[in-house]
């Protein structure tokens, strides 16, 4: 299985890693597939795809083969979760996307939602039971689709975060931290 974990990553948090590491423990033989958004994601606070990148591989280099950061959406632009996964689908197989509960309710918004849920398993990391199985299922009752859900008891806001680095500093990884400071990123 290839698992593919979309975000901002602004910055990659303790929470990111820990998604990782029970997606990891859950599927074993899985690879992850960090997709981080490019720089044409039109979020004011999006700090540089370059930074992002670099931090995920900091945060990440302790999974060896098991997990990679794509450039997919730096190098084509942003299509929208179905054409990321419809490009990224040539090179990997059994492809299923990490998507939080929380974003469930607004999945209707997204570039051609009813494809992405049809054409591929979504795994669902339900954040401090913030929904269950039966009201996701109820949510797209008339649509195709295949949830995987995962329970996932930590709750950790990157807006907090950017917004006083140094007093958050405990909810991002060492490397991470020194790599904001270092770069002077989020520095307002």
């Amino acid at each position: 299985m290839n698992i593919v974990y979309g975000g901002s990553f602004n910055p990659p948090t303790i929470a990111h890693l820990n998604i990782i590491k029970k997606l990891l423990d859950t599927f074993p033989d899985s690879k992850i597939i960090i997709l981080p958004v490019g720089d044409d994601y039109k979020k004011s606070t999006l700090i540089q795809f370059k930074y992002r990148q670099d931090m995920i591989l900091l945060m990440t280099h302790i999974f060896k083969n098991q997990v990679t950061v794509s450039d997919l959406e730096q190098k084509s632009g942003f299509k929208g979760t179905i054409g990321a996964l419809d490009l990224l689908s040539k090179t990997y197989n059994n492809l299923h996307f990490v998507i939080g509960s929380d974003n469930l309710e607004s999945l209707n918004k997204w570039i051609e939602y009813k494809k992405l849920l049809k054409k591929y398993p979504f795994i669902v990391i339900n954040r401090n039971h913030y929904m269950t199985i039966d009201q996701a299922e109820k949510m797209f009752e008339t649509i195709d689709h295949k949830f995987l859900f995962l329970d996932f008891d930590m709750d950790i806001s990157s807006t907090e975060i950017r917004n006083d680095i140094h007093k958050h500093k405990n909810l991002l990884t060492s490397e991470v931290y020194d790599y904001i400071n270092k770069h002077g990123l989020y520095e307002g």
